[in-house]
């Protein structure tokens, strides 16, 4: 009976410690007002009280959660914090919707072949000032920054001043959460060595920061590896050469029309190539010297003369 009681006892105690009475101070807030209350933190408090003042001047403010925690232990009131420095950034009145929605219909077209998913479009507004979305110019967002997720841009708004407005640049940061659809190699592959469904997969990865283009689903089996390729590699575009359709010695189907009439003969290539290369080519039969002609490769043993 007495180990039933002591357990009883041990439950109400964490309770009282760690129930809807304890309060965990987070990594950031945002504040409008100098003057920071306990309210402004914790929603569910009862009594409100002043934390502290921040100065008039101060965009990005920390504290110790130390003595934010003391503060609250002066008014009986447990509770924690996750870092040991709290920091405080300014809100700031700027509308980010019509931002946000040029920045995603940028991404959408830059790797819509890619199929790119979008969860979300972080933005932190770096320069002190309040403006509506008719306000803003232009949006300064080069094509550079899609190829990364994290970085730095800024918008221009027409400020008024009097009776004048004037042209002013705001600065923010952003963070992309998205991911796209790539190509892995799932086996090595050769250098010159086509990519299909046999050696590679489709994969989706997280958007960091692109280098080069990846390579598209619509380029499997129509392209070949540069160079040797190990397993588990996402393929980019630099690493990619058309796929070879012709070897040398191979028979080119070439089609000609005459005055109407289609006339069709075969020629011996004489190097390897891929869609739209010029090669020579030269006749089989030796009748005529085994004459040489000018070829451009149509398709798999197909080509037309030049």
């Amino acid at each position: 009976m007495r180990k039933i009681i002591l357990f009883l006892c041990c439950v109400v105690c964490v309770n009282g410690a760690f129930g809807l009475d304890y309060f965990v101070l987070k990594k950031e807030y945002r504040f409008k007002n100098e003057e920071v209350y306990a309210k402004d933190l914790f929603e569910g408090i009862v009594e409100d009280f002043l934390l502290f003042k921040i100065p008039t001047s101060s965009n990005n403010y920390q504290v110790k959660s130390s003595q934010i925690i003391k503060a609250f232990e002066n008014e009986g009131i447990v509770v924690g914090a996750e870092v040991p420095i709290i920091t405080f950034k300014r809100a700031f009145g700027g509308e980010q919707k019509g931002i946000k929605n040029y920045i995603l219909s940028e991404l959408l077209k830059e790797y819509k072949k890619n199929n790119i998913q979008i969860e979300a479009i972080h933005l932190e507004q770096i320069t002190p000032v309040d403006f509506k979305e008719d306000a803003i110019k232009s949006i300064d967002f080069p094509a550079k920054l899609l190829k990364r997720n994290t970085g730095s841009f800024d918008i221009v708004v027409g400020e008024q001043r009097g009776t004048q407005i004037r042209n002013r640049k705001v600065y923010f940061k952003y963070v992309i959460d998205a991911k796209l659809q790539a190509i892995q190699s799932s086996e090595p592959i050769s250098g010159r060595n086509g990519v299909n469904y046999k050696n590679a997969h489709l994969v989706w990865i997280p958007f960091e920061k692109i280098s080069s283009p990846l390579m598209e689903e619509s380029e499997m089996g129509r392209v070949a590896v540069r160079s040797y390729t190990p397993k588990d590699v996402i393929i980019t575009q630099d690493r990619l050469i058309p796929k070879r359709v012709v070897k040398k010695g191979d028979r080119i189907l070439i089609s000609v029309v005459e005055n109407g009439v289609l006339l069709e003969f075969t020629l011996e290539a004489q190097k390897d190539a891929a869609v739209g290369d010029v090669i020579k080519a030269r006749e089989i039969d030796d009748r005529n010297g085994k004459k040489t002609y000018e070829v451009e490769i149509l398709a798999e043993g197909k080509g037309k003369l030049l």
